[in-house]
């Protein structure tokens, strides 16, 4: 018997906006990171229920179109697909698109129709920090300007991004929702909170915490991990380990993570990326990406790096085991020792309901 979906809760009004089918949240989301998108390269996306190609043209930016021709329909980045400087020229007949999506040739005609000047979506792009995203919004508003700079980024000593992606059968609202729950960390990963806070402006949400991991707590072991995720989360217990940090949800779907980890072994800085983008009423691509550096003048072992860069993607995949498998509650059973999960749901409805002019 197939899964009801998500979104598939009642045949009533859905309790909240972001239940209803076809609706995916106003605001910036994650494709890419910049490495992945080499100058020349031609890529499918396909998110928000629609398919998408991406490309970097001549000049280095990053563009984003709908994927089909608005000719007679060939998907840009079929075989044949091919881009001219900042341009893509369509597969079938050529005709030839600029990044904002106008026509702006077509091979065998003396004049190109008015309809086809426009007829081709093109999405807002930005591109920072080594990733790439793009402004999503059914109502056609311009993109605001949310997106924090990571300051540590580029810096001598931090690197690139070390990411690990995943596809699962999840509702956007559960990922997001992880920011408020001060009672899933010792279920989930382990550790004992010291702290717990959590704050709200107009776009974002901000979590401010204190957890020292501790000897026998029960934590998710997430499958296929390719080293000792219990072995090294000992050796953080054992070092008297204790992270203070700041979450902080920037707009409906990306989430930036700053925080010190001081212990007698290693001390440490590190900001992480999280975001998820829908691909569908279903499905989410989720992506954790981690830079970090030394808080002393000793620069941090590689094999340190490559160790912490996969106890947090497991770390995030905890929760990723979680979501995969659950449903959305539209109406829960919450107590006291909850977090503020219905006020972080009305603020995250906002990003699905129309701009008052």
């Amino acid at each position: 018997m197939a899964r009801p979906s998500h979104k598939e809760t009642t045949t009533m009004q859905p309790a909240y906006a972001f239940l209803a089918p076809g609706q995916f949240a106003r605001g910036w989301h994650i494709v890419r990171f910049s490495r992945e998108l080499a100058t020349g390269e031609l890529q499918r996306l396909h998110y928000f229920g629609r398919d998408l190609v991406l490309y970097r043209g001549e000049s280095g930016r990053a563009v984003v179109l709908d994927a089909h021709c608005p000719h007679l329909g060939a998907h840009l980045a079929s075989d044949g697909g091919r881009l001219i400087g900042d341009n893509i020229a369509c597969p079938f007949h050529g005709w030839t698109f600029d990044p904002e999506g106008r026509c702006v040739d077509i091979p065998y005609a003396k004049r190109i129709p008015e309809r086809a000047r426009h007829a081709l979506r093109g999405w807002p792009v930005l591109e920072k920090d080594g990733y790439i995203a793009v402004w999503h919004d059914p109502e056609g508003n311009p993109p605001e300007d949310y997106l924090p700079d990571i300051p540590d980024w580029g810096q001598a000593g931090w690197g690139d991004w070390h990411f690990h992606r995943s596809r699962i059968r999840a509702q956007p609202c559960d990922v997001i929702e992880n920011i408020v729950d001060v009672a899933h960390f010792a279920h989930v990963h382990g550790g004992e909170v010291q702290s717990f806070e959590a704050s709200f402006t107009d776009r974002t949400v901000t979590q401010r915490s204190r957890v020292r991991q501790t000897a026998g707590a029960r934590r998710i072991i997430p499958p296929g991990l390719a080293f000792d995720f219990a072995a090294s989360t000992a050796e953080a217990v054992a070092a008297g380990s204790e992270v203070t940090g700041e979450a902080t949800y920037h707009g409906p779907a990306i989430m930036t993570y700053c925080a010190e980890s001081r212990s007698e072994l290693v001390s440490f800085r590190t900001w992480w990326v999280n975001w998820h983008t829908p691909v569908n009423d279903d499905e989410v691509d989720l992506c954790s990406a981690v830079i970090l550096a030394s808080l002393t003048d000793e620069p941090l072992p590689a094999e340190f790096v490559e160790l912490y860069a996969n106890t947090a993607h497991a770390a995030f995949g905890q929760d990723v085991e979680i979501w995969k498998d659950k449903i959305y509650q539209a109406d829960p059973i919450l107590c006291d020792g909850d977090g503020p999960v219905n006020k972080l749901r009305r603020w995250y409805e906002q990003y699905y309901l129309p701009l008052r002019s």
